[in-house]
């Protein structure tokens, strides 16, 4: 536990943990993400001394003088000449002198020498001192939680002003750390990162932790003072247990919810544009019927976010994607080749969205690293408009996207989740930002927004409670959240496509297998399929038609790689292990 004068504040505030109990309560208990080493480093273990609990003295045992030996019968013999003992003028026997006392121990805990004989010492507090100090350089406790982690955030974040006043601010206990982080503009979140500050209030003065690892549901934490007094301790607990505290990550979050293996958008003759950013984070991009090439500068494309796709009305592809260094490139193809332009700042865990206006001209929003969400559109000057922003700066989730989506009407609507789970909608030729009822949304997953051919509008997304909710959009009004059966992952975005005139969803399940069903809740489809489990609660899927192939469900399998399961032909259903060779997402 982390110990240092201050004041410690009143209550408790909730955090929204439902987050990842969905996915940590569904066994998902496998492969971790990479780790940051672990290893106990930190300047000053074992060193110092803590009170220690007055102990009882050990009492040393008297000499004993050996027993009085009790004659025996007399047996015959010559008689031995002289005294016997305890006649006058024999010798005295000599006491039996015990062991001398086993030397000194030291106990690395207390820092105490201590008789081996008795118990270990106890410390009376968690603070340790070194020639008279117990205060480290940056203000904190030696050997307490808030020390160790002001050394990892020196050590492994390379955030070298740290300290009990960083940002002219108090820290003091580990209980206030996420106040203090939230009044100076840090994200507080229940997303863990690889280097966040993992926090909680339970206990007296509540604990801190470094995130040196992130599994599926579960977070691995290094941290000092916690199971072992003044010591180093590793564990892996559900994400739940803690909030985070983004002051200066190493790497963001692998489970983001906006990453696919692919995207996909039909052509309007029954064939698909499909892109897909790769492990070296080149972007790829295929036009029907032909191989994937390289867009942009190779490498120089985030890894974390998947791109966006349109198509307009004349069949050209518009196409947004988020680089490595945070910028949102947009824009389409000029001859053969795609000329793209910066339009907007992103967090490298964030998909932009794109999406063709009622006047045919492409809008893009994306969110930025601090969580505020904006829009622009090409003008009819062919320029980028500046900037709109939507709702409050700050406020809008960077692990899921955004998205943009038609009403029957051909009216554009935005729709983005906070990073409390609220989920918020706008149609952008009018309108304002309206709240949609229903329970929490996960924050790390996408929404899909879709057009039946009934002119429907379907908004589906995944609960913070890992149910897969369904709302419609009627005449510009949104109606109340439906869930479909099961249970979803709460990291896995879904996919939702018309298939043979029924709208069909596919999405990631909380065992890591991707479901595919009716998308409209109480109604049947003969397109429902269980396809293999990938193990990956992360890996979102994608649809994509081919005209001549029949409609393929693409899955993650390994980093980044896009292996495609056939859904249907158009003249049998049936599921089946399919190798196409010129859909453009294949590894």
């Amino acid at each position: 536990m982390g110990i240092f004068k201050g004041t410690r504040r009143q209550g408790r505030r909730g955090v929204a943990h439902a987050l990842v109990t969905a996915a940590a309560a569904g066994g998902l208990l496998v492969v971790a993400a990479p780790a940051a080493q672990a290893s106990d480093d930190y300047p000053w273990a074992w060193q110092g001394q803590c009170p220690i609990v007055p102990q009882e003295p050990i009492e040393e045992p008297t000499p004993t003088a050996p027993p009085t030996p009790t004659p025996g019968p007399a047996t015959p013999g010559p008689a031995t000449p002289g005294p016997g003992p305890g006649t006058p003028g024999a010798p005295a026997t000599p006491a039996v002198e015990p062991p001398p006392p086993p030397p000194p121990v030291l106990d690395p805990v207390t820092g105490h020498l201590y008789d081996p004989r008795g118990p270990k010492p106890t410390c009376a507090r968690r603070v340790w001192s070194i020639g008279g100090s117990i205060g480290d350089p940056w203000g904190f406790v030696l050997r307490n939680c808030t020390s160790f982690v002001a050394w990892r955030l020196h050590e492994r974040n390379h955030l070298t002003g740290f300290s009990n006043s960083f940002r002219g601010r108090h820290w003091g206990n580990a209980a206030n750390w996420d106040d203090v982080a939230r009044s100076l503009g840090y994200r507080v979140d229940s997303v863990p990162a690889i280097g966040a500050v993992a926090q909680t209030d339970s206990g007296r003065v509540g604990h801190v932790a470094w995130v040196s690892a992130i599994g599926p549901g579960t977070v691995t934490v290094e941290e000092y003072n916690h199971a072992l007094p003044g010591g180093y301790g590793t564990r892996t607990v559900p994400v739940s247990d803690f909030r985070y505290l983004h002051l200066d990550d190493v790497a963001p979050s692998p489970y983001v919810g906006s990453d696919r293996p692919l995207v996909a958008v039909p052509d309007g003759l029954g064939e698909s544009w499909t892109a897909r950013v790769d492990d070296a984070g080149t972007l790829r991009v295929a036009r029907p019927g032909r191989e994937a090439r390289v867009v942009g500068r190779p490498g120089g494309f985030s890894r974390l976010a998947a791109p966006a796709l349109a198509v307009d009305a004349h069949r050209r592809p518009w196409l947004a994607a988020t680089t490595a260094d945070g910028r949102v490139l947009a824009g389409t193809l000029r001859g053969t080749r795609f000329v793209l332009r910066p339009v907007a700042g992103a967090a490298a865990t964030s998909s932009p969205a794109v999406a063709l206006s009622r006047t045919g001209r492409p809008v893009v929003a994306a969110t930025s690293a601090d969580g505020t969400l904006t829009t622009r559109r090409l003008t009819r000057a062919g320029r980028w408009s500046r900037p709109e922003r939507v709702g409050r700066p700050g406020s809008w989730s960077t692990h899921a996207a955004p998205v943009l989506g038609h009403d029957v009407a051909g009216r554009t609507w935005l729709v983005a989740v906070t990073v409390g789970g609220t989920t918020w909608a706008r149609g952008l030729e009018r309108g304002r930002l309206v709240r949609l009822p229903g329970a929490t949304a996960s924050a790390t997953s996408t929404p899909a927004l879709s057009l039946a051919q009934d002119g429907t509008a379907y908004l589906h997304q995944v609960g913070a409670d890992g149910r897969l909710l369904v709302r419609t959009l009627h005449a510009g009004r949104w109606g109340r959240p439906e869930a479909l059966p099961g249970r979803w992952s709460v990291y896995g975005s879904p996919a939702v496509r018309v298939v043979g005139g029924q709208l069909v969803v596919a999405a990631t399940d909380a065992g890591g297998a991707v479901q595919v069903r009716s998308a409209v809740p109480g109604r049947r489809t003969h397109f429902t399929a269980r396809v293999r489990s990938t193990g990956d609660p992360t890996a979102s899927p994608a649809v994509v038609t081919r005209a001549r192939s029949g409609v393929f469900v693409v899955v993650g399998e390994g980093p980044r790689t896009g292996r495609a399961r056939l859904l249907t032909r158009p003249a049998a259903a049936l599921v089946r292990d399919s190798s196409p060779t010129r859909a453009g997402f294949t590894s």
